[in-house]
C-alpha cells in the first residue's frame, strides 16, 4: 500500500519527480505507460500529479 507521495527534484533531468512510500519502506516512482520515470517542469505540475492519483496531501522535498 502507497502512504505518502513525495515531489522531488530529479537527480538526472531538469525537472521534478513524483515518488510514493510504501508501507514497507520503499519508494516507487511515478512512470507513464512505457515503464519510464516522468519528470515535469515544474513542482506545481508534479504535484497536481501526485494529488490526481488521490493522494490528499504531497511532501515538497527541495534540494
Amino acid at each position: 500500500m502507497l502512504v505518502e507521495a513525495v515531489v522531488e527534484p530529479s537527480l538526472s533531468s531538469d525537472g521534478w519527480i513524483v515518488e510514493f512510500r510504501h508501507t514497507r519502506g520503499g519508494l516507487v516512482p511515478l512512470t507513464d505507460g512505457n515503464g519510464i520515470e516522468q519528470c515535469f517542469g515544474d513542482v506545481d505540475m508534479a504535484t497536481e500529479n501526485a494529488l490526481d492519483i488521490g493522494f490528499h496531501q504531497v511532501r515538497i522535498v527541495e534540494a
